[in-house]
């Protein structure tokens, strides 16, 4: 076995859609081939014998199918090729409990390529399988009144990823921020090895997102200035797994401009309706710059190929140290290649990201303290529980929440400082938003609220409102 290969047999990338009157989800795959092969691998099988198997309770699924080559060969050769490889991943799937009437598939030869066809490395991905499936999902419980309740149906959904333990993963979300896992980040090969590894992956680049969220920025009641927030999770069924090896998992959050002594902090709270505290990580560091993180990668795949060496594993047991080096730069390279190609062309199209080292799952923070003197900002509109507020700095990506006092919401927030204001309110079932704009050296305006018939419409009022 050659020590390099191909990164990704097979990845997969789930999106729930939520309109509220309908809820659809939404998963992608990829599986990918030897030349002129169309036989399944190993590893393929176990990721599609688990993808078929979350498929099968699904309601209303429907799955299309998509065989592809690369252009090695005559045109006719590869289109039987494409085909053989569609009928293969659907006999696997059928094999596995899914109904054939709901499963379509087609064939494109080497006419679809997904990377050009002069390296090996861009014929590699055109020899694969596409894979798209997407179902209904129940209409979640509507609130009984509560403000509370109303912040978990606002929440982003998560998406969901089936990844190997063993491979270099480089997993990214619409928004920009890519996840990257090194191999056995989470242990050796014993863990998850009979089914894939779900990472559940999240972020909220903007105020809106952090609104829908409930994710404030304070820690320990200090203001912070967030570069970029995510969750992360990793399971193997339903047991939640730890990382087990440092450095061997990382955010890359995108930013416009760099902010100086950037940290991470890690998030707690007791659930999704309690205000988020973030506690400064005294294990992870932040990058700003490619080339030092490219550096790592370096080293941490030498550190495993030589691990391994010494077990004879990975067909390097007779290789020296100088040959191993050579094949590792060649793999740091090509995940790094890989992640400019894979990720929107290029995931380091500038130096403009923040590379953020994961040691502990949950929510995770890239922040740095905002220097100020707080005061305690009254709005002036009544406090109970039928409605939460949000203030937003306009000059900072900073936000908090307001507290009832003398049943008005106070907040603890600089003085000086302009700000954007919003109320959510949930009355008789019916949300309600309330905006205002403001100083927080000024007494505050009064509060008009305006009802949405859904959830949805309010959403998208609230993201309306801070894209102005």
């Amino acid at each position: 076995m050659k020590f390099f290969k191909t990164l990704f047999s097979i990845c997969l990338l789930t999106v729930i859609s939520t309109s509220f009157a309908q809820t659809t989800a939404k998963v992608q795959a990829v599986v990918f081939f030897e030349s002129a092969k169309f036989d399944l691998s190993d590893s393929s099988k176990i990721y599609l014998k688990a993808l078929a198997d979350s498929l099968k309770t699904k309601v209303k699924l429907q799955i299309s199918i998509s065989g592809n080559t690369d252009n090695v060969g005559d045109s006719i050769f590869n289109i039987r090729l494409s085909e053989n490889r569609s009928r293969e991943v659907k006999k696997y799937f059928v094999e596995n409990g899914l109904d054939s009437n709901k499963i379509k598939f087609g064939y494109n030869g080497e006419n679809k390529p997904l990377a050009d066809n002069e390296s090996e490395t861009g014929k590699q991905k055109n020899r694969r399988v596409d894979i798209a499936a997407k179902w209904e999902i129940p209409k979640p419980p509507e609130p009984k009144g509560d403000v509370r309740e109303l912040m978990v149906l606002l929440a982003n959904p998560v998406s969901s990823f089936c990844v190997s333990g063993n491979r270099d993963t480089v997993l990214f979300t619409e928004r920009g921020t890519k996840l990257v896992i090194m191999a056995h980040a989470f242990g050796d090969d014993k863990v998850c090895k009979e089914e894939c590894i779900t990472i559940e992956l999240k972020d909220a680049l903007t105020k809106a997102d952090m609104i829908f969220d409930n994710l404030t920025t304070i820690s320990n009641g200090r203001l912070l200035e967030s570069g970029g927030m995510a969750y992360v999770n990793a399971k193997c069924g339903k047991k939640n797994l730890r990382i087990k090896n440092q450095n061997s998992m990382f955010l890359v959050f995108p930013t416009d401009t760099f902010k100086e002594d950037m940290k991470v902090f890690a998030g707690q709270r007791n659930s999704e309706i309690d205000p988020m505290n973030w506690n400064l990580s005294k294990k992870d560091k932040i990058w700003t710059a490619d080339e030092d993180f490219h550096n790592l990668l370096h080293d941490q795949m030498l550190a495993e190929a030589m691990k391994n060496r010494k077990k004879g594993c990975l067909g390097i047991g007779g290789m020296n140290k100088k040959k191993i080096e050579e094949q590792v730069k060649e793999r740091g390279d090509e995940l790094h290649a890989q992640m400019n190609e894979e990720i929107a062309k290029k995931i380091f199209n500038s130096d403009l990201n923040y590379i953020v080292s994961v040691s502990k799952m949950g929510w995770v923070n890239c922040d740095q303290f905002l220097k100020s003197s707080p005061i305690q900002y009254i709005v002036n509109s009544p406090a109970n529980s039928t409605t939460t507020y949000f203030i937003a700095l306009n000059s900072t990506r900073s936000l908090v929440n307001g507290f009832p006092k003398d049943k008005k919401f106070q907040f603890t927030i600089p003085a000086g400082l302009a700000y954007k204001f919003v109320g959510i309110k949930y009355e008789d079932k019916k949300p309600s938003l309330a905006t205002m704009e403001g100083n927080t050296s000024d007494p505050s305006n009064s509060v008009v609220y305006k009802s949405f018939d859904t959830i949805a419409d309010l959403k998208e009022a609230i993201k309306a409102y801070f894209s102005k």
